[in-house]
């Protein structure tokens, strides 16, 4: 299944907030949020007035002296993202929250992408009266810029490149994607669009003339490597919208759930079984594209009463050494009809592994996946000798924080190295 990831922003997310603490009239409220003197958020009324986020408080006291403030404190607004982030988590395998109005989603294996969107935009809308904006694209890089949260993004011009995502109602869900015109999407757009870039890197860019990303796609990989060292590589891949940085599960927290409802109640338990696997199956794929296991397996029978029936197993040793999730699902079904406590069918089985923990490996390259090249060992020996140079040499990595570090100076000298011995490195787990 092709990688979807969705960059998804709550716009006037802190002053909707405040408006619901508050109980303000959003028709009379003038207010700014500010974060130390700047103008982090402000109501509807103050934008009418000219304030803008951005702004100092001193600007803004200067368009609007009659404006009230309101200093930002975390604590306010954390409640209401973390129950937004978990609705996004049912629908997900792996949520990343950047801040409280912005994250990333897997939504990769998500079975109803349009469905499950609308549907959790109308959750959000009735706790906050915000509704989210997504963008949605192959990889991090693109889904930021095409949500629209960065301003320079915000333009008409490559609206041709996106498709617009149209709920079952025909309802505008606010989403925009991009889908194998990564390049193509990025080349007219200004060079600070690259935002994973180091600011520095970036206003170097802009000094020696580079306006647009399309001049670096043009540009030659080793001009760039020559002119900012390995950074340079980096530089390019972006440039050719290629960011194969995954995203964090952060939610959901507990676990991850599969539920199914018949039209007419079950009593069979072969039925029973195919389903549970069937849902077994969709949650092992998450969690593999995760890099996550599980501590524990729980069922949840609900019967045509309204009574539910459970059983949970937890796990002390690997899943593998069970037999897998769906031979510890088996078991736990079985005992339920030989213990006799399941006496009426079943109207919806529900089933949760909870407990996710990151799977260790003592490293993993995975810059280069999609070209599928094996390394070889003097390679490998190689990266894990500057590994243990930096890191010491008990050093041991999630798979997907190694990932995530790929602007590491650990891994652009990797980089490097196998790009000057002519060799692409896909994904090696050791230990």
């Amino acid at each position: 299944m092709p990688e979807r990831i969705g960059h998804i922003w709550l716009p006037n997310f802190y002053s909707s907030v405040e408006i619901k603490i508050n109980e303000f009239s959003p028709h009379d409220a003038v207010f700014a949020v500010i974060k130390g003197q700047k103008v982090l958020d402000i109501s509807p009324t103050a934008r009418g007035k000219g304030i803008k986020p951005g702004m100092t408080l001193r600007q803004a006291r200067l368009v609007c002296p009659d404006i009230s403030v309101i200093e930002y404190t975390p604590q306010r607004y954390t409640g209401f993202a973390e129950k937004i982030w978990e609705a996004y988590a049912t629908y997900s395998s792996a949520v990343e929250p950047l801040n409280e109005r912005e994250a990333f989603i897997d939504l990769s294996h998500c079975p109803s992408m349009f469905g499950a969107l609308d549907e959790i935009s109308k959750y959000v809308e009735s706790i906050i009266g915000v509704s989210p904006l997504y963008g949605i694209a192959r990889c991090k890089l693109v889904s930021r810029i095409i949500s629209g949260i960065l301003p320079g993004s915000r333009t008409k011009s490559f609206r041709h490149l996106t498709e617009r995502m149209v709920s079952c109602e025909g309802r505008h869900i606010g989403a925009n994607i991009v889908t194998d015109r990564e390049k193509e999407f990025l080349a007219p757009l200004p060079v600070n669009m690259l935002w994973p870039l180091d600011p520095d890197i970036l206003s170097y860019l802009l000094r020696l003339g580079i306006g647009c990303i399309g001049e670096i796609q043009r540009m030659n990989q080793s001009v760039l490597v020559d002119m900012f060292g390995q950074v340079g590589y980096v530089i390019h891949q972006y440039s050719l919208g290629m960011d194969y940085t995954k995203v964090l599960p952060v939610f959901p927290q507990n676990g991850v759930t599969f539920s199914k409802t018949f039209d007419s109640p079950v009593s069979n338990e072969k039925i029973l079984l195919a389903v549970a696997n069937e849902g077994l199956s969709s949650l092992e794929k998450k969690l593999d594209a995760a890099y996550m296991t599980v501590k524990g397996l729980k069922i949840a029978l609900e019967c045509d009463s309204g009574s539910i029936i459970s059983r949970k197993k937890n796990l002390t040793k690997q899943v593998s050494m069970y037999g897998g999730l769906q031979r510890i699902c088996e078991c736990l079904l079985n005992e339920t009809f030989e213990g006799g406590d399941l006496n009426e069918p079943v109207r919806t089985v529900s089933i949760t592994a909870y407990g996710l923990i990151p799977v260790k490996t003592s490293l993993q390259v995975d810059m280069f996946a999609p070209y599928e090249v094996q390394a070889s060992a003097e390679v490998m020996d190689e990266i894990l000798c500057k590994v243990r140079e930096r890191f010491g040499p008990g050093a041991i990595f999630p798979g997907r924080e190694l990932q995530l570090a790929r602007r590491d100076k650990l891994l652009l000298v990797s980089e490097g190295y196998i790009h000057e011995e002519g060799k692409r490195v896909a994904s090696c787990y050791s230990g």
